[in-house]
C-alpha cells in the first residue's frame, strides 16, 4: 500500500514538469453493500447489507494521451443494524438447558441473575455500528466520445479500514436491569475494484463526473454510484 501510494504521489508531483494533465475533484455517492448471511429459525444471524451516503476527494493525472492514474480517499456514513435473538433455554429438548439445570446464580456486570429449575428465558439484542473508509488506487483509460465528453474505464485496488462497535444487551426474568456488553474492532483489507465514469465539460477546466464503481469486500461486494466535479489543470 505504501509503495503504491508513493509511486502515485511521485507521478502527481511530476505531472506539471512532464506536461501532463493533473486534476483534482470530489464526489457524493451512495454505498450499496451486500454481505453473505445466514438465517436461524427464520431470523437472520447477520446483516445482509446496507445503503449509506459517502463522499470522496481524489487527485489524478494523465500519463499518456489516453491513460493515467488516480488516488481517491472515500469516507462512508455510519451503518447501524440491530439483531434481536431470543433464547428460551427452558424449551423442551434444548441442549443448553441441560447444562444449567444445576445453576442457580449467574453473575453479570450489572448484578446477579437468579434462575431456578433450569428455566432461563433471556432476550439477547445485538446493536452493531460500522463505518468504513477506503483509499483507492486506480489506473484508467479514456475514450473520447465528443469534444466535451469522455468515457473513462478504470481498475485498481481499494485499501479499506472498517471500525465496528458492538453493544450486546441481555434482559429477561431474573435480571434486575438490562446488562450491556460493549466491544470494538478495526478490520483492514485490500480488495479489487473496477469502474466506469463520464467526464463532461462544463467550462474550460471544470467537468461533471458521474460514474459507478464495483468493489470487493471480505464477505461480499460494494456498488458505488456517484456524481462529482473535477478541475483539470
Amino acid at each position: 500500500m505504501i509503495r503504491m501510494s508513493l509511486v502515485l504521489g511521485v507521478l502527481l508531483v511530476a505531472a506539471p514538469v512532464l506536461a501532463q494533465t493533473p486534476y483534482v475533484g470530489g464526489t457524493i455517492s451512495a454505498d450499496i453493500s451486500r454481505f453473505s448471511h445466514a438465517e436461524v429459525n427464520g431470523d437472520r444471524a447477520s446483516s445482509d447489507g446496507s445503503e449509506v451516503l459517502s463522499g470522496s476527494l481524489r487527485a489524478g493525472t494523465s500519463i499518456g494521451s489516453n491513460w493515467g492514474v488516480e488516488l481517491e480517499f472515500v469516507r462512508a456514513g455510519r451503518t447501524n443494524s440491530t439483531g434481536p435473538q431470543i433464547f428460551p433455554l427452558a424449551a423442551s429438548g434444548n441442549p443448553i438447558s441441560s447444562l444449567i439445570t444445576t445453576v442457580s446464580n449467574i453473575r453479570l456486570p450489572g448484578g446477579t441473575a437468579q434462575f431456578t429449575n433450569g428455566a432461563i428465558p433471556v432476550d439477547f439484542r445485538m446493536d452493531v455500528s460500522r463505518r468504513r473508509s477506503d483509499l483507492d488506487t486506480a489506473a484508467w483509460v479514456r475514450q473520447g466520445v465528443s469534444s466535451s465528453v469522455d468515457l473513462v474505464y478504470l481498475a485498481g485496488l481499494a485499501f479499506s479500514r472498517e471500525r465496528s462497535d458492538v453493544t450486546e444487551t441481555v434482559t429477561g426474568r431474573g435480571i434486575a436491569a438490562p446488562t450491556n456488553f460493549r466491544s470494538s474492532s478495526i478490520d483492514y483489507g485490500t480488495h479489487p475494484l473496477i469502474g466506469m465514469e463520464a467526464r463532461i465539460g462544463l467550462a474550460s477546466k471544470l467537468r461533471l463526473v458521474p460514474g459507478i464503481r464495483l468493489q470487493g469486500l471480505s464477505d461480499g461486494w460494494l456498488l458505488r454510484p456517484y456524481v462529482g466535479l473535477g478541475w483539470f489543470f
